[in-house]
């Protein structure tokens, strides 16, 4: 096999502008996505444009190997998996080609939530709302015929798409929409007019039997659309295209149908007693013509109140199931009365456990009828092994049947000793059954092929199909000979028309293996035995020692547990402004920087997927490089995966086998150069100043010549406040007690920081020390994979906050990074019982002074600031999960005009952006901050983090200072400050 990788991977190098990834752990993301199972590829092609497509398509064609279409790769059937090369549309096949008055063109790589940001200033959008939305493709989508809980008003992905641009597996080109039936004596002129004839042959042949053996189901995403393509005057192959998984053609431009975004909007929600009372309303809903009715179990309910309390007052305790109803339109009258309707009809059902309730208002809209997208990350991350696993999450029947259908899946499940968790999009009767099971565990991978047997017999029974919108793929096309029975024979042909040699994602729709759903499934940690069996064999051989020892420290969940708990739905490759995962992906594009990816990189090494020598080599260490520790992947990714911990553990250990590279063991240790600049200030700025010693260092240390770094002071802060006398705690002076923790930025460098903190809490009348021994938190070197030092550092610092502490001192910084450290990392390094004790403790100086706020305990500021701010939240203060007490503060100062940048991360990532391989990377991940500081409205930035800061200086050439340094001008404390705030600033000064 690696022979046959090398010959490929030289016949193709010379042949493709895009990448070629053949490595172990290029391949081994794209083994994964976000399905139950895991297949090495041969290799991966990423193409840059449609010239390389066309030749991979002949080059695969020509040595008959499989071609396997890859979008986000956040599909649950296993449909973008396969052992040959596997074609990644996502990274620079995302172009929006031309936006007409009601129509799109796009490449097959654009994100569908991209695509309507673009278009919503237009009045327009695609009208698809698909779970995933925000990082699925639009050849994903078409692959799978996707859809969301709004298609009975707007359909399915078929139903917006008008024509295609397609590569067929010989390689040639072309535009697929109508074709007209071909008259009995035409030629064929290429290989498009030769697939319409066969199809119009099979059409006509079988009409009959594909109306006959089709669902009863209004959705159907199993086997090919015959049905809704071909009619008695031809064929739509666009549509026949759309929901082929990739197995027919590769789709290079979509023309999609937009619509105009409704006027008006409304949804209610009906609590019931039962889950059969709820299925029975549907019917009635239904006459309505309702945009979306949502059906929701008591799980979920359950749920649903944990992650938006307002639920706990419109659904009751008693509420066992609840049925949300959306309405949209032009006319608001016409909403409002449907509404009226059908809330009347309902109480006088009286079936209802509480009274409905009604919302118009656009966000609370988009929340209710986004309820499933909230809820899918609680259900990953509950306690024990067993996860909802994703293999009859697509099942429908008609609406009518719903009554019937979900007692008896609800038996079946009981049946095999599983719980559950369900919803559905009840207009069109798609169920999403979500049964608890751990694969790890060889017993509950034994029930998958029987339960989802038995619940595809309940289906069938009741004119249903097995998939609805998430496609076939590896989990469900085994069942399509049952369901269809002869009528598989005629997708047969139909793929044979389209690919003769079988070489596009083979096994997909048609498949031959009637044990597929259990054949390669995920490797997963295997559940630890409490004691051997009776029976087992005696043996000297001992157990292999685990590849990844890990030297941070994981009291819950082992590294290999975390890894395996990715589910690998693809919420990482989010594009929303708003979220932060992942900004380094967000500034490649690339399927490797994604947090998954990492997850899957180390599973792979410790579970043997991939070769274990991998761990702590070069090759890991570069994708460990890609994770800029921004801490967010526990906030935001649906599982809850602490990524940034993982990549640690892999730092270290290429640390521990080859040491630090002279660029990290440099930035490492940031705290000493500060030291020593400090004593020559006079020289080191000069340096720092100088283009030329900027090249010498960026030549032999690989700190970027390009980046500006702000001056430093002669005397460090907390030498200088030692005239002060606030080096010395004070538990016996009056007022609340802070120790300020001051870090490496404000203590060298921005002391009007340090100044404006200590001047604001003393305003406040609050009892500060500063202690004088104080070490930097020790995230650099935490970060380049030195533990040890890292965890030299905390030790030491944990001795002195850990007194002060004790003596009734609250922690207070005002670097996030630092609050970070000494909330979560120092528990992480050792298990020292100060650790605890001082993370309990610790706060960002903006949370301290808000809780003083809350408690009339702060002074109001009274001088006015004539400015327009634009504050961005550092990513650090995010990961600490306490909103943004900074902004929060300086929208109380008189005349100060005040906007939230919410454009996603800065991209400096600390000492990630000082690297010379790094610079213009970090400046694209602040793309977003950066252009929108730009904008006239705004004169100065805010940030609480002083490499964000950095940043945004050096970006744009206007000033950007801490919420509390503008606290303290409104205060009176600092006058210096306010002569300078508009003054000109140079772009590459930090000032």
């Amino acid at each position: 096999m690696q022979e046959k990788r090398a010959r490929i991977l030289e016949d193709l190098r010379g042949m493709l502008a895009g990448e070629l990834l053949f490595e172990p752990l290029q391949r081994a993301p794209y083994a994964l996505d976000a399905s139950l199972y895991e297949v090495d590829p041969l290799g991966v092609v990423v193409p840059r444009n449609e010239d390389d497509l066309v030749a991979v398509a002949r080059y695969a064609t020509e040595h008959a190997i499989p071609l396997h279409a890859r979008g986000a790769g956040a599909a649950r059937a296993g449909g973008a998996l396969g052992p040959g090369l596997v074609v990644d549309f996502s990274r620079h096949l995302r172009r929006v080609v031309q936006i007409l008055p009601e129509s799109v063109v796009v490449q097959p790589g654009v994100v569908l939530d991209v695509l309507n940001a673009q278009l919503a200033p237009l009045g327009r959008r695609v009208a698809l709302d698909p779970l995933g939305a925000e990082s699925a493709t639009i050849g994903g989508l078409i692959g799978e015929d996707a859809a969301g809980n709004r298609s009975p008003r707007y359909g399915t992905m078929g139903d917006q798409v008008a024509a295609l641009r397609v590569i067929f597996a010989n390689g040639e080109t072309a535009e697929c929409a109508f074709e007209p039936w071909p008259a009995f004596d035409d030629e064929s002129q290429d290989f498009k007019g030769t697939i319409v004839r066969k199809l119009s042959n099979l059409s006509r042949r079988n009409g009959d039997l594909i109306v006959r053996k089709s669902p009863k189901t209004q959705r159907n995403r199993a086997g090919y659309a015959l049905r809704l393509a071909a009619t008695t005057q031809g064929i739509d192959l666009a549509r026949l295209l759309v929901g082929s998984e990739g197995t027919l053609a590769l789709v290079t431009e979509a023309t999609l149908k937009t619509v105009p975004i409704p006027a008006t909007q409304g949804a209610l929600l009906l609590p019931f007693a039962r889950i059969g009372d709820a299925a029975e309303a549907v019917v009635e809903c239904l006459h309505l013509h309702p945009a979306a009715c949502d059906l929701y179990d008591w799980r979920t309910l359950r749920l649903i109140r944990e992650v938006a309390p307002r639920f706990r007052e419109w659904v009751s305790e008693a509420s066992e199931s609840a049925l949300i109803v959306a309405f949209e339109g032009d006319d608001p009258a016409v909403v409002q009365d449907a509404l009226r309707r059908l809330s009347d009809l309902m109480i006088r059902r009286g079936r209802l456990a509480a009274d409905p309730v009604t919302v118009f208002k656009r966000a609370d809209y988009e929340s209710w009828l986004g309820l499933r997208r909230a809820v899918e990350p609680l259900l990953m991350r509950m306690k024990g092994r067993a996860r909802p696993v994703s293999f009859l999450d697509d099942l429908v029947v008609p609406p009518d049947s719903l009554a019937d259908i979900l007692p008896r899946l609800q038996g079946i499940l009981k049946q095999f000793d599983v719980s559950w968790a369900l919803d559905a999009y009840a207009a069109d009767g798609l169920l999403h059954t979500r049964p608890f099971l751990d694969l790890g565990d060889p017993g509950d991978c034994a029930k998958l092929e029987p339960l989802a047997t038995q619940v595809a017999e309940a289906v069938w029974e009741v004119g249903g199909t097995v998939s609805g919108s998430e496609g076939c793929g590896l989990v469900r096309s085994q069942l399509l000979r049952r369901q269809f029975g002869e009528l598989l024979q005629v997708f047969r042909e139909v793929k044979d028309a389209f690919d003769p040699l079988n070489l596009l994602n083979p096994g997909k729709v048609i498949g031959d293996d009637p044990h597929q759903m259990t054949q390669n499934l995920r490797r997963y940690p295997q559940p630890e035995e409490s004691e051997p069996a009776q029976d087992a064999p005696e043996t000297d051989a001992k157990p292999p020692l685990p590849v990844i020892l890990p030297v941070l420290r994981w009291p819950e969940r082992a590294p290999l547990e975390v890894a395996s708990a990715c589910n690998g739905c693809g919420a990482c490759r989010s594009q929303d402004p708003t979220l932060r995962m992942c900004p380094v992906f967000r500034a490649h594009h690339s399927e490797l920087a994604t947090p998954r990816a990492k997850a899957s990189l180390l599973r792979a090494v410790a579970t043997g997927a991939a070769d274990p020598r991998l761990w702590g080599s070069e090759e890991f260490k570069k994708n460990a490089d890609l994770c800029i520790h921004c801490n967010l992947c526990q906030n935001e990714c649906p599982s809850g995966l602490d990524v940034s911990s993982l990549m640690l553990e892999a730092k270290a250990a290429y640390v521990q086998n080859h040491g630090l590279p002279p660029i990290d063991w440099l930035l490492s240790r940031v705290e000493l150069w500060s030291r020593v600049a400090s004593r020559l200030p006079l020289m080191s700025n000069a340096l720092m100043a100088s283009g030329a010693a900027r090249w010498l260092f960026d030549r032999l240390l690989g700190l970027s010549r390009l980046r500006r770094l702000p001056k430093v002071h002669r005397t460090p802060f907390v030498r200088r406040v030692e005239r002060l006398g606030l080096t010395k705690p004070r538990p016996q002076a009056p007022g609340p007690r802070v120790a300020y923790f001051v870090d490496v930025y404000a203590n060298y460098f921005d002391q009007e920081l340090a100044e404006a903190v200590v001047a604001v809490l003393q305003h406040a009348g609050v009892n500060v020390y500063v202690p004088s021994r104080q070490r930097g938190s020790g995230m650099p070197a935490l970060i380049a994979g030195d533990v040890d030092l890292a965890r030299d550092l905390a030790l030491r610092n944990l001795r002195i906050l850990g007194n002060a502490v004790r003596d009734g001192y609250t922690i207070v910084c005002s670097e996030p990074t630092a609050a970070l450290m000494l909330r979560q990392y120092y528990l992480k390094l050792t298990d020292d019982l100060d650790a605890a004790l001082v993370a309990e403790n610790t706060m960002d100086v903006g949370q301290y002074l808000s809780g003083l706020d809350a408690r009339g305990q702060l002074p109001s500021p009274e001088q006015a600031l004539h400015l327009r701010v634009g504050y961005h939240q550092p990513c650090h203060l995010r990961a600490l999960d306490v909103g943004t007490p900074g902004l929060d503060l300086i929208r109380k100062i008189p005349e100060l005009d005040s906007h939230f940048i919410d454009r996603g991360c800065s991209g400096m990532a600390g000492t990630f952006g000082l690297a010379r391989d790094n610079f213009r990377t970090s400046l694209r991940a602040g793309r977003g901050l950066l252009n929108r500081l730009r904008d006239e409205d705004i004169e100065i930035g805010a940030t609480e983090c002083g490499a964000c800061r950095m940043q945004m200086e050096q970006g744009v050439a206007k000033r950007t200072l801490h919420p509390i340094k503008l606290l303290s001008l409104s205060y009176g404390l600092n006058p210096t400050l306010r002569r300078q705030l508009k003054e000109p600033k140079s772009r590459h000064v930090v000032s």
